[in-house]
């Protein structure tokens, strides 16, 4: 009779189970997330623009995580997979997006190196869960003045 498995066969898979098992990471090939919220600053005062905006943290070589940043409060909580998920802990760069509509051209409100993460001049260091994450920029905050919509259905 032959065995399909012998002693030493079955050793080696319960070993490869036991190291598989401690791997970090949370479940389907995804990295440990730790939960994340806090405020964007302007001159030291709340991102208060009157319109959404978008934070995006971008750790290397991962997928980033992005929050919606609260037009009247600058708050925001970080998702990289599921709603408010969080993001890996390290350092990681930082990217900011304020736009606002004017007529059929998006306009930033901010200075435009913050849209990108590699010219933003924002890093973020992540170790542990915070809600009291704190992002600063400096302004000045754009004003802009949205184009009225026309009164007539059949104008554009």
């Amino acid at each position: 009779m032959h065995r399909p498995f012998g002693r030493a066969a079955a050793f080696a898979l319960l070993v490869m189970a036991l190291i598989a098992s401690t791997i970090p990471g949370c479940g389907q090939g995804r990295p440990r997330l730790v939960k994340v919220s806090g405020q964007v600053f302007i001159d030291g005062q709340p991102l208060a623009a009157g319109v959404p905006g978008f934070i995006r943290v971008v750790p290397d070589g991962m997928r980033p995580a992005t929050g919606q940043i609260d037009p009247q409060t600058g708050r925001f909580t970080l998702t990289t997979y599921e709603n408010g998920d969080g993001c890996v802990p390290g350092t990681h760069k930082v990217a900011i997006i304020l736009n606002a509509m004017v007529g059929q051209e998006s306009v930033s409100l901010i200075d435009e190196k913050y849209a990108n993460p590699e010219t933003s001049g924002l890093t973020v260091t992540i170790e542990k869960p915070t809600d009291s994450l704190r992002i600063d920029i400096t302004g000045p905050l754009k004003k802009v003045q949205a184009t009225p919509i026309s009164e007539d259905p059949n104008k554009f």
